[in-house]
């Protein structure tokens, strides 16, 4: 699952990068994505697995909580 990470982070980031992102989100920043990714991953177990779903759980992380992540 290790090298699975990155590549999800860059997934993410594709869709939701302030400059660039299919859906931006303003004040996004890569801290932001790893740390949402982590406690994702820790949130979801072995339920992981880099799709759509796990993307949009980040999201909402990241959306919901900006300031703590």
């Amino acid at each position: 699952m290790t090298n699975l990470i990155p590549d999800f982070e860059a997934y993410v980031d594709s869709f939701y990068n302030e400059n660039t992102g299919i859906y931006p989100i303003a004040g996004l920043t890569d801290k932001m994505i790893s740390s949402a990714v982590e406690k994702h991953i820790k949130n979801a177990g072995w339920w992981f697995c880099g799709d759509s779903v796990d993307r949009e759980a980040v999201r909402d992380l990241i959306q919901n909580n900006k300031e703590g992540i």
